[in-house]
């Protein structure tokens, strides 16, 4: 449940942290109750403390929804959050051993406040990574919960924190995510082309950064899309052309279907987008079915996730941009359906995906089809969940939220996270904006991402 009330930075809307301390308490003692633990009957505790991981981590998806433009792509995002919760990783690992570090150790950890140690890693890489947003008061609030540190602890706890985000800061300021290569748009049938005059390729050159916990950009490539004169891409460009359109008289997408694309969508500006939504069920997660969970538990989970999020946005990336096709549009597809050489294929000049702005114009992503950035990165999510956990499935049932305008109060329940990842790649069906083969496959990559970052990172 979001308990957080809007205030302004600036010209953005953030959340107001100020109604946190009693929105995020969590039992003291005891290990984190796992998704399908008994454990996760005990919501209220007589004892309560504050897991200032969970607490950044909400004001890092506030943060998602205050950014606009080229400040808030995908990959962007997923990087500003595996930035933040290394460093936190790193800081709680110091004072407390948990595993091995990701970056960096310090020595000076010893009798140190944890608490203070979180505060200061997440706001100094929140701060210098998302320098549009002032997290000023955030920070403050989440120094007035930690009332049971000494002076000297907390003094020790700063140190941590700031080197540690000094460190990821400093790293990660070489690691390929503002370069500039110009990209050359193609005219040949099935290469990608701007869908909405005006608006450019987004993030091409986002497959040539520096990954986190993979090795390279390409190092879980997958194969080729289908061949425009297949038989299997006929079959995907008419299987999105009758579910994923926009004329309602004319489609085959169900009720469900049509709730199904727009409660995973969160494209807009003001939305999640595709990471932040993740972030936001996994805070639900932790908040509402891990009432145990300490930070030393929990910054461990987010560091993992963190890191498949971001590498699995660098995965995606290379797929769309850096392979022999960049694979247009389902609606360029099936606008231009009459060049591709297929006889099983047909044109229609007016077809426009489900998808749409809050002014009602109909639109795709401004970058290539496959693969779909929505899957890669759910797959990889509900990889480390459930690694992480031991199970795929959860005794509980996940009611899940959104904050995308066209589905409103809208809540999924759930009850593995393979089901959550696989719903979120087949709504980009149901949107219009993707063929099966890019859902297909993005599940396919982000898990393999997911396995690899599990099994080498923080180890």
């Amino acid at each position: 449940m979001n308990v957080l009330s809007s205030r302004t930075i600036g010209s953005r809307k953030v959340r107001n942290p100020l109604v946190l301390a009693g929105a995020l308490l969590m039992a003291v003692g005891g290990v984190a109750a796992l998704p399908g633990s008994a454990a996760a009957d005990a919501q209220a505790a007589n004892t309560a403390q504050t897991d200032h991981v969970l607490y950044w981590n909400k004001v890092l998806v506030d943060s998602f929804q205050g950014l606009k433009g080229a400040e808030a792509t995908p990959g962007s995002l997923a990087r500003a959050g595996a930035m933040m919760n290394v460093a936190v990783y790193d800081a709680v690992n110091a004072i407390t051993p948990i595993g091995k570090p990701y970056l960096i150790r310090p020595t000076s950890g010893a009798g140190g406040s944890v608490d203070a140690a979180i505060d200061h890693a997440a706001y100094g890489v929140l701060s210098k990574t998302l320098p549009a947003l002032d997290f000023t008061d955030e920070f403050n609030t989440a120094r007035a919960l930690d009332t049971g540190s000494s002076a000297d602890a907390v003094a020790i706890g700063k140190d941590i924190g700031e080197k540690t985000s000094r460190a990821i800061t400093f790293l990660r300021a070489r690691d390929a995510s503002s370069i500039d290569v110009p990209y050359t748009i193609g005219d040949q049938p099935g290469d990608w082309r701007p869908t909405s005059p005006g608006v450019p390729p987004l993030t091409p050159n986002w497959g040539r950064v520096q990954p986190f916990g993979i090795e390279y950009g390409s190092q879980f490539r997958p194969p080729l899309p289908p061949t425009l004169t297949s038989a299997q891409y006929a079959a995907e460009l008419n299987e999105v052309k009758e579910y994923g359109g926009a004329d309602l008289a004319t489609t085959k997408r169900t009720a469900e279907q049509t709730e199904i694309a727009h409660f995973w969508a969160n494209d807009l500006d003001g939305t999640y987008k595709a990471p932040g939504h993740l972030y936001a069920l996994t805070n639900d997660i932790v908040e509402n079915w891990w009432p145990d969970s300490r930070p030393t538990q929990t910054a461990r989970l987010y560091a993992l996730m963190s890191i498949a999020l971001a590498d699995a946005g660098v995965a995606a990336w290379d797929a769309k941009y850096l392979t022999d096709v960049d694979l247009w549009r389902p609606e360029t597809a099936i606008r231009l359906a009459g060049t591709d050489g297929n006889a099983a294929t047909t044109e229609d000049p007016s077809w426009q995906p489900l998808s749409k702005d809050l002014d009602g114009n109909h639109f795709s992503p401004p970058f290539p089809a496959y693969i779909s950035g929505h899957a890669t990165y759910a797959a990889a999510w509900a990889g480390i969940m459930k690694r992480y956990t031991g199970s795929d499935t959860f005794e509980y049932t996940l009611e899940a939220r959104t904050v995308d305008p066209f589905a409103k109060d809208v809540v999924r329940s759930f009850n593995s996270f393979s089901e959550i990842a696989r719903e979120n790649a087949l709504s980009r069906i149901y949107l219009g904006v993707h063929f099966r083969s890019d859902a297909e496959q993005g599940l396919v990559v982000g898990d393999r991402v997911a396995d690899y970052v599990y099994d080498n990172a923080l180890r």
